[in-house]
């Protein structure tokens, strides 16, 4: 099976600042001035143009499509994506798409714009998705948490790990938005990372996914299994962003198999080219 992996998109939508509340404010001002340029509109063209002419039997989707979670970025979002938004695609929310409290409810606004590729939902009180795919099983999770604060913590309860151990009978991928793993040179802050990810890693030991994907962290990295998380973990963050010094961007065409195989792609002389994906074992990092 080939899973083709996206993340943390934050597609340039020009905003009124009239039309922010709270820390939107802050946060646009951040993006226009500090990252828009880079994200460019060139850049996200040739990314949508290369997915469309690759050969995959899924696309995951692990959240941030947008950056301040106001309503017309998710439309934006939509129509961007519109030619690769198929069956075969499953996406969850970053935090960026849950960054005001108004986009989360009661008439949450990712969901709105992506209900139809998000997967059924399996519990009435809290967020966790499946959809199958070419018979595999993908399981999504919302880490993300509204806070007022500039913070982008995360949080997975121990009731939705319990419960995606349970309902997983066959191999399955579980799609996240926070890392669960970082490399030893991309340790998160304490403002940044899931708050109770050593807790989350425990649950999932008694059955554990054949991946978890993931972004957040705008730089790529495959972890292969390990003792303590015995499964592949990939961050494809962020496919839309110009790679620099401390940024190694792209995505990646996962080949699961008897032999996994991890293909990465990277936007150089205006196109994506296949290169090495960045491999680490797990003593390499930490949880």
């Amino acid at each position: 099976m080939k899973i083709l992996h996206i993340s943390d998109l934050h597609f340039p939508k020009k905003l009124s600042l009239f039309s922010l509340r709270g820390k939107a404010i802050v946060g646009y001002l951040n993006y226009h001035v500090r990252r828009k340029s880079k994200h460019p509109v060139v850049l996200i063209a040739a990314m949508v143009d290369t997915i469309q002419n690759l050969e995959y039997d899924a696309l995951v989707i692990s959240g941030d499509l947008t950056n301040v979670s106001h309503p017309s970025e998710f439309q934006n979002a939509k129509d961007i994506l519109k030619p690769i938004l198929t069956d075969k695609t499953f996406l969850i929310p970053g935090n960026h798409d849950r960054y005001q409290k108004r986009a989360m409810g009661p008439n949450p606004l990712f969901e709105k714009a992506f209900e139809e590729w998000m997967g059924e939902p399996t519990h009435p009180n809290f967020y966790l998705r499946t959809k199958r795919i070419a018979g595999k099983l993908f399981v999504g999770w919302d880490s993300n948490l509204a806070i007022p604060r500039i913070t982008a913590n995360g949080y997975v309860a121990k009731e939705i790990v319990e419960k995606t151990v349970g309902i997983a009978k066959d191999p399955y991928v579980l799609v996240g938005h926070h890392p669960l793993w970082n490399p030893n040179t991309e340790v998160e802050s304490a403002s940044h990372r899931m708050s109770n990810r050593k807790e989350v890693v425990e649950g999932l030991q008694s059955n554990p996914p054949e991946l978890y994907l993931h972004g957040h962290t705008h730089t790529n990295w495959v972890k292969l299994p390990g003792k303590e998380t015995p499964f592949t973990i990939v961050n494809s963050a962020s496919s839309t962003r110009l790679s620099d010094f401390k940024h190694e961007c792209g995505f990646h065409l996962i080949e699961l198999g008897k032999q996994t195989h991890y293909r990465r792609f990277i936007y150089s002389e205006n196109k994506f080219t296949e290169t090495n994906p960045i491999l680490y074992e797990e003593t390499e990092g930490v949880v």
